[in-house]
C-alpha cells in the first residue's frame, strides 16, 4: 500500500477486509460440507451406502469432474460382497499394494497433483481422462495403507500443490475408519451365516432363507426343489485317513457344489456330513440334472489330503419338489431326507427322487 491517500488507504484495507471475509465464508461453507459429509460417513449402514456416498455423492456435493475408490483386497471379501450390490459406481479393488505404493511411496500423505503429473492422473483416473489437478488421499488403518480415494477436476488450479489439506487429510482418516466398520460388519454377518469349514452357509441361516423360499414358492405358485446330500461312507474316510484329511474333503465338497449353483440357489451344510440344496423356480428335470452334476463332479475329483496325497469320495442325493398342497417347509425337507435315505440303501452314490416328486412337478402351473 504505498498510495499518501488517505482515502485510498481506507478503501484498499476495505477490499483487503472484503477478501478476507470472502475467503473466511468459503471456508467456513467449506467446513460445513465437509462435517456433513463426516457425519453421514460415521452414520452408514451398509457398504453399498459407503461407496455410492464417496463416488457419487462427494463428486455431486464437492462440484468434481472426477471420483475414484481403491480398496485392497487381497482375500477377495469385497469381490464376494461388492458383485450383488447396485451401486452406480463401483470402486477398484486391489490384489496387492504395489498400485497404492506407485501413488504415495513411503511417506502416505495426502498428494495435491496437478497437470505436470499427467502419468499419475492418467494412474489415479484412467488413461483419457479429462483431470487435470487431483487429490489423493491414502486410507490408513491401525498403520495399514488399505485403500485411497482420488477426487479429480478439469480445472488445473483447483487442487495446487501449495494448498493445505487439513480438510481432505480429516476426511480420509473418517473414510477409512467407515471402511474398515463395514468390512468388520461384512465379516461378522457372513461369520454368522457361513459354516467355517466348508464356506458354504450353515444350518442357522439356511433354516431362516428356506422359509423365506418357501413361502415365495406357494405365494407365486412357482416350483421348488430340495436337494440332501450325504458324503458316503465318511466314518470310514475319518478312521482310515484321520479326521484333517476328512475336514479336507468336507471343505472340498462344499466347493464343488457351490460351484455347480445359479446365483439364487442356497447351498448350506445342515450337519457333520450332510449338505442341503434349495433350487428355486427350478423343475424336476433341472432339479435331476443339478443333482447328478454335484454327484459325478465329486465322484471325480481327487481330494487332496493336507499331507499332499489324494483319496476318492462319493455321495448321495435325496431329492424333492414342493408338493402341491404343501403347508410348511418340513414337508419338502422330510421327502427330500426320505429320497436321501432309499439312495443309501439303494447302494449309495446315486440321486434319487422323492416318489411325490412327479406328481408336484405335474401339477405344477
Amino acid at each position: 500500500m504505498t498510495s499518501s491517500d488517505p482515502q485510498a488507504q481506507v478503501q484498499e484495507l476495505r477490499r483487503q477486509l472484503q477478501s478476507l471475509l470472502e475467503a473466511a465464508k468459503a471456508n467456513e461453507r467449506k467446513l460445513d460440507r465437509f462435517d456433513a459429509l463426516e457425519r453421514r460417513l460415521v452414520a452408514v449402514g451398509s457398504m453399498e451406502e459407503l461407496v455410492n456416498l464417496l463416488l457419487v455423492d462427494c463428486r455431486a456435493d464437492f462440484n468434481l469432474d472426477a471420483a475414484e475408490l481403491w480398496l485392497l483386497d487381497p482375500d477377495e471379501e469385497l469381490r464376494r460382497a461388492l458383485p450383488a450390490l447396485p451401486m452406480v459406481k463401483a470402486p477398484q479393488l486391489l490384489d496387492n499394494h504395489a498400485p497404492l505404493k506407485a501413488l504415495f511411496g513411503a511417506a502416505r500423505t495426502t498428494r495435491l497433483v496437478g497437470a505436470a503429473d499427467a502419468p499419475l492422473l492418467a494412474q489415479a483416473f484412467g488413461e483419457g481422462s479429462p483431470v487435470r489437478s487431483a487429490a489423493l488421499l491414502p486410507l490408513i488403518r491401525q498403520g495399514l495403507l488399505i485403500g485411497s480415494l482420488h477426487f479429480g477436476s478439469r480445472d488445473p488450479e483447483r487442487y495446487d500443490a501449495e494448498s493445505g489439506t487439513k480438510f481432505l487429510d480429516r476426511l480420509s482418516a473418517i473414510a477409512a475408519i467407515a471402511i474398515e466398520s463395514m468390512l468388520n460388519r461384512e465379516r461378522l454377518r457372513r461369520a454368522g451365516m457361513t459354516d467355517g469349514l466348508t464356506g458354504v452357509h450353515n444350518r442357522r441361516y439356511f433354516d431362516h432363507r428356506s422359509l423365506i423360499e418357501f413361502s415365495q414358492a406357494v405365494r407365486h405358485r412357482y416350483p421348488l426343489a430340495c436337494l440332501f446330500l450325504d458324503i458316503d461312507h465318511f466314518k470310514a474316510i475319518n478312521d482310515r485317513h484321520g479326521h484333517p484329511a476328512g475336514d479336507e474333503v468336507l471343505r472340498q465338497v462344499g466347493g464343488l457344489i457351490q460351484r455347480s449353483l445359479r446365483t439364487g440357489d442356497l447351498a448350506a451344510r445342515y450337519g457333520g456330513e450332510e449338505f442341503v440344496v434349495l433350487l428355486p423356480r427350478t423343475d424336476l428335470a433341472g432339479a435331476c440334472e443339478v443333482a447328478e452334476r454335484i454327484r459325478l463332479m465329486v465322484q471325480e475329483a481327487p481330494f487332496v489330503t493336507p499331507e499332499g496325497g489324494t483319496l476318492s469320495a462319493t455321495l448321495s442325493v435325496g431329492l424333492a419338489m414342493l408338493p402341491a398342497q404343501a403347508t410348511s417347509f418340513a414337508e419338502l425337507l422330510g421327502a427330500a431326507d426320505r429320497a436321501l435315505y432309499d439312495a443309501k440303501r439303494g447302494g449309495r452314490n446315486r440321486t434319487v427322487a422323492d416318489e411325490a416328486a412327479g406328481d408336484a412337478a405335474a401339477a405344477s402351473p
